[in-house]
């Protein structure tokens, strides 16, 4: 029935009707959690309090060894307010008050050379608390708990992998100590700067009080002296750089000078910013008697145009002379114009032939050949002053054109000029100005100030400000508690054995038949459980027998089943000091009871019962004697016992015979209880041989230390085997821890100890 219980298990828990919702309220379900939290504690509690004890005690033992340390505090505030004694520019710029320049402060105050400098001016070397090789070596107890000097230095350098040490000059040794003693400078030095203030916190802890002052204050001064340092340092670099500069741009700016001087004397040149040269003036003067000239040769030439075509007109000579405007030709023409007149009027008068008109006719001839004449004198003279004009037009058309290429080469002269004297006027303005700036840098020298200053000294501090033994013990308690609940739920997550019967039910399906009380130590000094049960009618542990016997009484009221077997998984369960127990109190409520020590490797049940193993089971079954010859009844309760005996064959070959059926079944006519105490089934096969005899077996786990795998391992066996599991009975219960936890049963016994008299 068992066996079908455990392999029907999974499947009802599949195939069976859904449960109703389950409506529960919060507050009891944080109770009930509560309530495990607590008994987790309470259960472990001599761990947590362990743990507490050696955690704050070790705590307080470092905290008194710590050396206390001092702490002084200097501040520092950068200027974002400067001082404008002359409205020259810096060298050095002034500090920003951003938070990076503030940083970059802050950088500079914790950096190795400015510590370095701290050290070199306090003789830090030579001071125990800085160089550890000053130290003298510890030899206390304390020194002793630290793991690290439990082996050699040269142990932990290989462990870590660190290469050998290679020989070292003395100034590398005094090199490396200074690091070493700068490291731990550094290590005591806390700089920062406050909130969004302008000053900087420079902190220093120190064993003395004193030096943690002086080393502060030192901090600070020395702070200051290296930004004056700084910017005296960048003025002597920028007065050297300018002399140097000056001096080149001197000797610069007067070669560029005379170079533009010689060049404007080899060019011919005034001067070259555009104003008129010789060449110019010159230029000017030529081209307008070359335009003067050109326009007289034009003029020239149309009169002699005019004139030549008029000479050659109808009118000819009459237009001529009013042309060119001549008194001898007009006065000729005159004369003309007179004599022809003169012969119209002798024609009239005296007629064509007559002589006065031929004298006439021949005086105006001749006027007329005169002023011919003299029209080709005055043209001719018009034709020589045409060339005339010309030949003067191309002597100074000559004569310009040569100016203009002088006045172009001068041009391209004046451009290499104007070059020069940029050169030579950049170069002054760059002297001018560095000597300006050197005059400057030369007078700033003097009147330089820090960007910085000390607004609060650090005082003897009269506290020391670590450690804080209270907080160190506080957060070692807090700490400790931690890790002793944390060691606490990891110890109850590693529990692998059952806590209570329903434990095994859920997991099995096996009835539970209770638990049986631990027998405390002293309670059962030179005493057997068998013993105690009937010692002590009124306690625990005799109560869970007679539970147990009640229970069995109800699991077989018509009283067939008489023959029970007390087994379990492996040795140590308790199991015989149970059967011992139960068979006793069954004895003694007056049924008729008999015991058998099944377990023939181990022989020990019959000192439980204070009897003796001369004789018993292996000399009945092997035909020595009859049953009747070796049973014996215990002197206090009537208990019949049959003892192991003494014989040494197979006990699977003894048990598995059928005398050994017989005798049980000849046992189960005349008695009415007949208990067999079996060896561990997971030990020995002969368990799995009597579970088959029995009509019921009792199955004994150890509580809290059985493995759940062992427990469920060794109750297969019997099922297997074909022995009727009646139920699960807990062993060695610790009470008082079982009350602990949230089970159904959780609290027996425990809860109601009034009721027993252990």
């Amino acid at each position: 029935m068992a066996t079908q219980d455990i392999q029907d298990q999974p499947q009802r828990r599949q195939t069976g009707p859904v449960p109703a919702p389950v409506s529960f309220d919060l507050s009891t379900a944080a109770a009930s959690a509560v309530r495990r939290t607590t008994g987790m504690l309470l259960r472990h509690k001599l761990l947590i309090g362990t743990v507490i004890v050696l955690g704050t005690g070790i705590a307080g033992l470092v905290a008194l060894r710590m050396t206390p340390l001092y702490t002084a505090q200097t501040l520092i505030m950068v200027e974002h307010r400067k001082n404008q004694v002359m409205n020259y520019q810096e060298v050095v710029s002034g500090l920003s008050t951003e938070l990076g320049a503030l940083q970059s402060e802050v950088a500079i105050l914790k950096s190795p050379a400015f510590a370095e400098k701290v050290v070199d001016k306090l003789g830090l070397m030579n001071d125990p608390e800085f160089n550890a090789a000053l130290r003298p070596e510890e030899t206390n107890w304390f020194y002793y708990l630290n793991p690290k000097n439990w082996l050699p230095d040269s142990w932990w350098n290989t462990a870590r992998g660190d290469r050998p040490q290679i020989a070292l000059s003395p100034e590398e040794k005094t090199a490396n100590e200074k690091t070493s003693v700068v490291n731990t400078f550094l290590e005591n030095l806390a700089v920062r700067p406050q909130g969004r203030s302008y000053v900087i916190a420079v902190d220093f802890d120190s064993e003395d009080p004193r030096k943690a002052a002086l080393i502060a204050n030192t901090l600070g001064e020395l702070y200051l002296v290296d930004q004056l340092d700084e910017k005296f340092k960048a003025a002597k670099r920028a007065t050297a750089w300018l002399e140097e500069r000056i001096t080149e741009l001197r000797r610069e700016a007067k070669t560029t000078g005379e170079a533009a001087e010689k060049y404007r004397a080899e060019s011919g040149l005034t001067n070259a910013n555009g104003e008129t040269t010789l060449i110019a003036q010159q230029l000017a003067e030529l081209n307008t008697n070359y335009v003067l000239a050109r326009t007289k040769r034009q003029e020239a030439e149309a009169k002699l145009r005019e004139v030549t075509t008029l000479a050659q007109s109808p009118r000819g000579v009459s237009a001529i002379g009013d042309v060119l405007g001549s008194p001898l030709i007009q006065a000729l023409r005159q004369q003309e114009v007179e004599v022809q007149r003169k012969i119209a009027e002798a024609a009239n008068k005296y007629g064509a032939r007559h002589p006065t008109l031929t004298a006439l006719q021949s005086e105006l001839r001749d006027l007329q050949r005169q002023i011919k004449s003299d029209v080709d004198r005055i043209v001719q003279n018009l034709g020589n002053d045409v060339e005339l004009e010309r030949g003067r037009e191309a002597a100074l058309k000559a004569n310009l054109d040569q100016l203009q290429a002088q006045r172009n080469q001068q041009q391209e002269s004046n451009v290499t000029l104007r070059t020069l004297e940029r050169d030579a006027e950049t170069s002054q303005t760059m002297y001018e100005a560095m000597l300006t700036r050197f005059q400057e840098i030369a007078g700033q020298t003097d009147i330089q100030q820090p960007d910085a200053r000390i607004v609060s000294e650090a005082a003897i501090p009269l506290n020391p400000s670590q450690p804080d033994k209270k907080m160190i013990v506080l957060l070692a308690l807090v700490a400790s508690a931690t890790l002793g609940v944390l060691l606490a739920m990891l110890r109850e997550q590693s529990e692998r054995g059952f806590r209570s019967p329903h434990q095994f039910e859920a997991a099995t399906g096996v009835r539970s038949l209770g638990i049986v009380p631990a027998i405390g130590r002293r309670r059962r000094l030179g005493t057997s459980p068998a013993a105690y049960a009937i010692d002590r009618p009124m306690s625990a542990f005799a109560e869970a027998m007679q539970n147990l016997r009640t229970t069995l009484l109800l699991a077989n009221p018509d009283g067939h089943q008489r023959v029970i077997l007390f087994s379990s998984s492996v040795p140590g369960e308790g199991k015989s000091s149970i059967a011992a127990a139960f068979a006793r109190i069954c004895a003694n409520s007056g049924q008729k009871t008999i015991i058998l020590d099944c377990d023939m490797r181990r022989k020990g049940l019959h000192q439980m019962l204070g009897l003796e193993n001369k004789r018993g089971l292996y000399e009945v079954l092997s035909g020595e004697c009859a049953p009747n010859e070796v049973i014996q009844t215990d002197p206090r309760t009537g208990l019949h016992f049959i003892a192991s005996g003494r014989g040494s064959a197979l006990p699977q070959d003894m048990l598995g015979s059928s005398r050994m059926h017989q005798l049980i079944s000849r046992l189960a006519l005349e008695y009415d209880r007949v208990i067999l105490d079996s060896p561990p089934v997971l030990a020995v096969s002969e368990g799995k041989l009597l579970a088959a005899l029995a009509d019921q077996t009792v199955f004994i786990v150890h509580w809290g230390k059985t493995k759940r795998e062992t427990a469920m391992a060794g109750l297969k066996e019997i099922v297997e085997a074909g022995g009727e599991v009646v139920g699960v009975l807990f062993s060695q219960v610790d009470i008082r821890r079982h009350a602990q936890y949230e089970f159904p049963d959780s609290g027996r016994y425990h809860g109601y100890r009034r009721y027993y008299a252990n």
